[in-house]
């Protein structure tokens, strides 16, 4: 055995007779052998070709005898016993054949050479020549590995030992108190609870045969601290001082903000149990108190409302026409309530007394003290205002009402004294034509919105308001859809947007004028009109275009016949105005120079029929569509001339040669000598040569070439 526990198995192997090893079994590949072992065992691989039995014997040395393989398996038979240390007797089934196997040789001393003897027989008992002899050094006791302890906030821990024999047991070496270990002492991970705080040292402790190994873990079981936030609380500005108490001299306590939006800080620091707190902005907060003694902490909350103290600002009071006076506190924050403090009768408040500005009626002639007080919390202030009321004439500023625009008339009841008109409330401005001070003067405002309109009458020492409400409303919002495009004799839905009830016009051509989304079918381009009204019987109006498109009708033009030409002008008719047109091919061949313009030209055509479709939409109605046919003729060339002058076949003439344009025809007799040669050619060939001599009857060869065209070749017979 080498160092760090690797193993170097020999093995001495007899080798036996050809005749024999026929007969008997076979190792398989690479065993017997020793992979590895432990303290106390010895794992073994081995395996057999076929049916049969293995048997194994381990020696606690190093054995050199030779043993028989009889002896072997004798010794195996008979088990233990003085220095055989180990047995093995293991039966191959079919199933086992070629497999290897591992079986494990438990043994009773630990670095210790121990010998190795196996052999192997078949299902007939007839057993190899001779065993195969293997040395294995056990390792040496390993050291037990109790895990790792650390510091604990309760009295639990568990624990972590890392078996390498087998079963330990966990005891308690020292500390303050009793140690039990659940579910048992056995358990390497076994939950150890202690009777009292302090540090601990455990023992685990593994025994397996002569091998007794032990390791110990410190567990330090700290007492948590207890955090007292103290009392929270109410407070009228953005300053609070914290009240946590104190505990052990070894805690320290830290003060953070775990809730309220806004920022905190703590002065003379966060580590002051008393420290004062300021906030950036009133709310609720909740400040945690938190406490740490080594690793364990614990935590304790405060609630504190800081409330803004409030303004009070009650307005101003003054001496008043009536049994009515409209007040005028200016709110800050909180909730705000009118009180009557003296006076000779009773006041009510309206709406309620909750209103900065509201109307406060009293039963009785007389001067009066009123008192607005702000809450907020527990946060609070008042202001007071003192206002006579006399008997006298009191101002009516008459009716308010709604408007569908920015003018109304008002109509306050002329009364004696000075009476101006002001705006109270509303979003904009306003103005007073003639003047202020006209009782039925017409105010115009810069914005729509719901304004308040006082008219004041001031006489003597008293003075009386009366407030009305205007309505001014802008046009409601409608709209009467996209403009769309139909097809003559069909129908579509309209569709206005807006709130109220619908009108539309032109009626006639509509199921319904008064709906919000009418069918309409109009014969004609129809422009629809749709009046939208309100609540307030404000009226606004939008419009939208039906379009009525006719059925388009295709005409491709007529059909044409070309002689070996294979392009040509179309003549389909002209979309009209909305609708587009395109030429495809149904039948032949041909390319557009334009395929949407009705009067193109179209070229490289197929020899006979080319059938050409002109199609006109106009994106609503169906199409239409119209077949041109071009016919293009095959050339006639004759391959009989005779030039006699008798006025038949006297030329060489070429049907559709005109298609060609511009064409040189070369004549060559049947020795390709050239007897004849033109560079434009015209049909008036007549059988002569370049020099005007009537050539003899033969047969001849020709060659057109043209600009339009590739050369054409054929033969021609020339009689007279």
């Amino acid at each position: 055995m080498t160092g760090c526990g690797r193993i170097i198995a020999a093995a001495s192997l007899v080798l036996l007779s050809a005749l024999d090893s026929i007969a008997q079994p076979v190792w398989v590949t690479g065993t017997p052998a020793v992979p590895s072992t432990g303290p106390l065992s010895i794992n073994i691989n081995y395996g057999i070709d076929r049916v049969g039995t293995v048997y194994a014997i381990v020696y606690n040395y190093n054995n050199t005898t030779i043993l028989t393989s009889a002896q072997v398996r004798t010794s195996a038979l008979l088990g233990p016993t003085g220095t055989i240390t180990a047995t093995l007797v293991r039966s191959i089934a079919k199933a086992d054949i070629g497999r290897v196997i591992q079986s494990v040789l438990n043994v009773i001393n630990p670095n210790q050479i121990h010998t190795i003897y196996i052999v192997a027989a078949d299902s007939k008992a007839k057993l190899q020549a001779s065993p195969v002899r293997l040395n294995a050094t056990t390792l040496s006791c390993p050291q037990a590995n109790a895990g790792t302890g650390g510091d604990e906030c309760d009295l639990n821990f568990v624990l972590n030992a890392v078996p390498v024999l087998g079963t330990g047991t966990w005891t308690k070496v020292s500390g303050p108190g009793n140690a039990t270990f659940s579910p048992n002492a056995n358990t390497a991970n076994a939950t150890v609870t202690v009777t009292a705080y302090g540090s601990y040292t455990f023992r685990w402790t593994e025994v397996k045969g002569v091998c007794k190994s032990s390791a110990d873990i410190i567990v330090n079981f700290i007492q948590p601290p207890v955090a007292n936030a103290g009392t929270g609380g109410d407070v009228c500005d953005l300053d609070f001082v914290l009240q946590a108490v104190t505990g052990s001299s070894d805690d320290s306590g830290t003060w953070s903000m775990t809730s309220g939006t806004g920022t905190a800080t703590f002065s003379p620091d966060a580590h002051s149990p008393v420290a004062t707190v300021t906030v950036s902005e009133s709310g609720t907060k909740v400040f945690t108190w938190t406490v740490i003694r080594g690793v364990c902490s614990s935590s304790s909350s405060v609630t504190v409302n800081f409330n803004q103290q409030p303004s009070a600002n009650a307005g101003t009071g003054g001496n008043n026409c009536g049994l009515e006076f409209y007040l005028s506190a200016v709110p800050s924050v909180g909730t705000g309530t009118w009180t009557k403090v003296s006076g000779p009768g009773t006041a009510t408040f309206s709406p309620n007394t909750h209103t900065p500005n509201a109307k406060v009626t009293v039963t009785r002639y007389g001067t009066y003290v009123f008192r607005w007080t702000e809450v907020n919390g527990t946060c609070a202030s008042s202001a007071s205002v003192t206002v006579g009321f006399f008997q006298q004439i009191s101002a009516d500023a008459g009716n308010g009402g709604d408007e569908c625009d920015l003018n109304f008339q008002l109509n306050a009841v002329p009364a004696s004294g000075t009476c101006t008109w002001a705006k109270v409330g509303g979003p904009g401005t306003a103005t007073f034509s003639p003047n202020e001070h006209q009782y039925n003067a017409v105010v115009t405002v810069s914005e729509p919105g719901i304004y308040d309109f006082s008219w004041t009458v001031i006489t003597a020492n008293c003075s009386s308001v009366d407030i009305i409400r205007v309505g001014f409303h802008a046009p409601p919002s409608v709209d009467a859809g996209t403009d769309i495009a139909i097809c003559k004799g069909s129908s579509t839905n309209l569709h206005a947007e807006g709130a109220g009830t619908f009108l539309w016009s032109p009626a006639g051509p509509l199921n319904n004028p008064n709906i919000q989304d009418p069918v309409a079918t109009p014969t004609i381009t129809t422009v629809f009109t749709v009046t939208l009204t309100d609540q307030w019987n404000c009226r606004n109006s939008d419009n939208v275009t039906i379009e009525v498109r006719e059925k388009p009708v295709a005409n491709a033009g007529p059909d044409q016949i070309l002689n070996y030409l294979f392009e040509t002008d179309l003549q389909a008719s002209t979309p009209k105005s909305q609708e587009v047109g395109e030429w495809k091919v149904v039948n032949g061949t041909g390319v557009f120079d334009d395929m949407y313009n009705n009067k193109t030209r179209v070229s490289k055509l197929s020899l006979g029929d080319n059938d050409l479709v002109w199609t006109v939409s106009n994106a609503v109605c169906a199409e239409s569509s119209d077949t041109v046919m071009i016919r293009v003729n095959n050339l006639i060339i004759p391959t009989l001339i005779t030039p006699n002058n008798d006025g038949k076949n006297d030329f060489f003439t070429i049907s559709g040669l005109e298609s060609f344009g511009k064409s040189n025809l070369t004549v060559f007799n049947r020795w390709g000598a050239v007897v004849y040669s033109t560079e434009n050619y015209n049909n008036n060939w007549d059988g002569k040569d370049n020099k005007g001599n009537l050539l003899s009857e033969d047969t001849y060869f020709f060659i057109i070439q043209s600009e339009k065209s590739t050369p054409i070749k054929g033969y021609l017979v020339i009689k007279h």
